[in-house]
C-alpha cells in the first residue's frame, strides 16, 4: 500500500500536503502512509461540534497522534448547526461546505500544493448509487475521482477491507465514528444493505463496480471531447455576451443534452436548460416510421423511432431565464447569455467644454462653426447636431419605458420601443443602448440615429459633433 501511495503522481517528494483528517481509520491510515512516504504534511482537523464529548475527544486523539509523529496540526470549530439552518442545508452537507471552504483558505494562506482527502474504493462505489439514486449525467456515473483540482484521494485505490487490514497489521490508531453504525444516512444504508443484498446475486460486485466506473471515467474523455467540439460550432462569443445558435443547436444528435453542458458552468440545472429548449421548440416524437415505408420494403416490419425530434417555435423574443449569476434570453434565432449586472443605472453629465469622456462609454466630442459645403457623417456611430439648439449640460442616460423622439427624416415622434422592434435590437442591445438628452428631450440614440429636431440645417451655424467609440 504503501507503494501504491509513492507511485501516485500527485503526490512528490517535495510536495507541501494538508491532509483531512477526522480521526477515522481511513484518514488515520492515510496520515501514516503520506508520513512514511516521506511527503510534507500538515494535519486538518475540523470540530463539528455535533457529538458532544465525542467530537472533543475525536480533536484531543488526532492532536495527540500528530504530535506522536511531529507533523503540525490545525484544528477550526463550527458551529454547524446554525450555519445548517441559516442556509436551510442539511447538517451533511453544512459540514461539507464548512470543511472545504477552511480548507481552502488553509491551502491559500499557508501554500498548500494539495488537500488530501481519505476516500477509498467503497466510498467511490456508494458515490455511484447515490447519483443514480438521485438521477444524474455521465459525470456522475465516473463516481469520486482521484485528483480535482486542489483535492487529491490517494487511497481511492484501496478498499475498505484493505484500509482495515492495513492498520490492523501496521497497529494504526484510530477511533470509530458512531455515526457510522447508523442507517440514519444514505451512504450508510448503502454500505450496510445495498451492496451486501446484492453480493449474493451479483458474486464480486464491488470490484465489477469499480472497473465500470473506470469505463464510464474513460467514456466521459470522449463525451467531453465530442461537447466541445458541438459548442465550438453553435457558440459565437462577442465581447461579454455568449450566443448560442438555435438551427445549430437543434442540428446536434441531442439539444437538451448539449444545451445543458453549456450553460452547466453558469449555474443552470438540467430543469432549467429543458425549460429553455421547450420555449424555443416543439418537441414531438414519431414511432413506427416503418408504416410510411414501401410495402415491399424489408424495412417495414421494423418499428423505427425517432424521439425528441425539435420543431422550432414561433419567436418568444426577450423571454428570460435566470440562474444565480447569469441569464439567457431567447432572441429569435439565438439564445444570448449574459453575466447579470447588479450595478445601478447611473446617469452622466456632459458639459459645454467637454472633448472626451470614457466613462460609461468612450465619446469624442468637437465643437465647430458651420463651414461651407459641410455635410454630416451618416456614419451612425458619428452623430452632427446644431449646437445652438443644445441646452447644457447635456445628460447620457439609458433608455425607459415611455421614451419617445422624432427619428431623423420623420415629422412625428415615435415611441423608442418601437424603433427598437424596427431595428431589430435584441433585449441586451435595448438595455446597453445610450441616449444623449438635452434638455429632456432625446438627441440621439447613441449609435443608431439622431433626433431629427437637431439635424443640421441650412441655419444652423455651429456644429457639435459627437464620435462614438465601439
Amino acid at each position: 500500500m504503501l507503494q501504491y501511495i509513492s507511485n501516485q503522481r500527485f503526490l512528490k517528494s517535495d510536495s507541501k500536503i494538508l491532509a483531512a483528517v477526522s480521526g477515522g481509520i481511513d484518514s488515520m491510515v492515510m496520515l501514516i502512509l503520506l508520513h512514511h512516504a516521506g511527503i510534507n504534511v500538515v494535519v486538518a482537523h475540523c470540530n463539528f461540534g455535533l457529538r458532544g464529548d465525542e467530537s472533543n475527544l475525536d480533536e484531543a486523539f488526532v492532536r495527540s497522534e500528530a504530535d506522536k509523529l511531529g507533523i503540525p496540526c490545525r484544528i477550526e470549530h463550527f458551529e454547524t448547526t446554525s450555519y445548517a439552518v441559516q442556509n436551510g442545508l442539511s447538517i451533511q452537507m453544512a459540514a461539507r461546505e464548512l470543511r472545504y471552504r477552511w480548507f481552502h483558505e488553509l491551502s491559500v494562506q499557508e501554500g498548500f500544493d494539495a488537500i488530501a482527502i481519505a476516500h477509498n474504493r467503497d466510498d467511490r462505489i456508494e458515490t455511484l448509487f447515490i447519483n443514480l439514486a438521485r438521477g444524474t449525467s455521465i459525470r456522475g456515473l465516473t463516481g469520486i475521482r482521484p485528483m480535482n483540482g486542489e483535492i487529491i484521494r490517494p487511497l481511492l485505490f484501496a478498499s475498505r477491507k484493505e484500509i482495515e487490514d492495513y492498520a490492523k497489521t501496521h497497529g494504526v490508531n484510530f477511533r470509530e465514528d458512531s455515526s457510522n453504525a447508523t442507517d440514519k444516512y444514505a451512504r450508510n444504508y448503502i454500505r450496510h444493505h445495498v451492496i451486501p443484498g446484492l453480493e449474493p446475486y451479483f458474486p464480486g460486485i464491488q470490484q465489477n463496480l469499480d472497473r465500470s466506473i473506470d469505463h464510464f471515467s474513460a467514456v466521459e474523455l470522449f463525451y467531453n471531447e465530442a461537447i466541445e467540439r458541438y459548442k465550438n460550432e453553435i457558440v459565437t462569443v462577442k465581447d461579454d455576451l455568449m450566443y448560442i445558435d438555435l438551427q445549430s443547436l437543434n442540428k446536434s444528435p441531442s439539444p437538451p443534452t448539449l444545451l445543458h453542458e453549456i450553460l452547466k458552468p453558469f449555474g443552470f440545472s438540467n430543469s432549467i436548460a429543458a425549460e429553455i429548449l421547450q420555449g424555443c421548440y416543439l418537441s414531438t416524437n414519431y414511432t413506427n416510421l416503418h408504416e410510411s415505408l414501401h410495402p415491399d420494403n424489408h424495412l417495414n416490419k421494423i418499428s423505427l423511432f425517432r424521439v425528441n425530434s425539435w420543431t422550432p417555435k414561433t419567436p418568444s423574443t426577450g423571454k428570460q431565464y435566470s440562474s444565480v449569476t447569469h441569464r439567457v434570453i431567447h432572441d429569435r434565432k439565438s439564445l444570448i447569455l449574459q453575466k447579470l449586472e447588479n450595478e445601478p443605472q447611473k446617469e452622466y453629465l456632459i458639459d459645454e467644454h467637454t472633448l472626451y469622456i470614457s466613462i460609461p462609454i468612450r465619446l469624442e466630442i468637437d465643437k465647430f462653426d458651420k463651414y461651407s459645403g459641410f455635410m454630416p457623417d451618416t456614419n451612425p456611430n458619428i452623430a452632427c447636431l446644431d449646437g445652438e439648439k443644445l441646452q447644457y449640460p447635456l445628460l447620457l442616460r439609458k433608455w425607459k419605458h415611455g421614451d419617445k423622439f422624432c427619428p431623423l427624416g420623420m415629422k412625428k415622434m415615435k415611441k423608442l420601443s418601437n424603433f427598437f422592434i424596427d431595428a431589430k435590437l435584441s433585449l441586451i442591445e435595448k438595455e446597453r443602448s445610450w441616449l444623449l438628452v438635452s434638455e429632456g428631450r432625446i438627441a440621439w440614440i447613441v449609435g443608431w440615429r439622431i433626433d431629427d429636431r437637431f439635424k443640421i440645417t441650412d441655419e444652423t451655424s455651429i456644429v457639435v459633433k459627437f464620435k462614438y467609440h465601439t
